[in-house]
């Protein structure tokens, strides 16, 4: 289990995970974020986005991917 502070426009937070989740978050938190544990309500906005922004093109990458495979599922070897 793992415990993580953000203060949040003057808030403090306690993020409480577990598993190999918790290692990825601390990663992640650490890649956007650098060594900040005080975050700007304005920064935080941004990061959604941004990952919002990551996930449609992984959307769309997975899209692709499944119209290969299911245009190749019908083909002989």
């Amino acid at each position: 289990m793992s415990k993580l502070t953000v203060s949040i426009g003057s808030k403090d937070f306690d993020i409480t995970l577990d598993g190999e989740f918790s290692k990825f978050f601390e990663e992640d938190f650490r890649k956007t974020f650098g060594q900040k544990n005080t975050i700007e309500t304005k920064e935080l906005l941004y990061a959604y986005v941004q990952k919002c922004y990551d996930e449609y093109q992984n959307e769309e990458e997975y899209t692709k991917i499944i119209d290969k495979i299911e245009v190749g599922v019908g083909v002989p070897l």
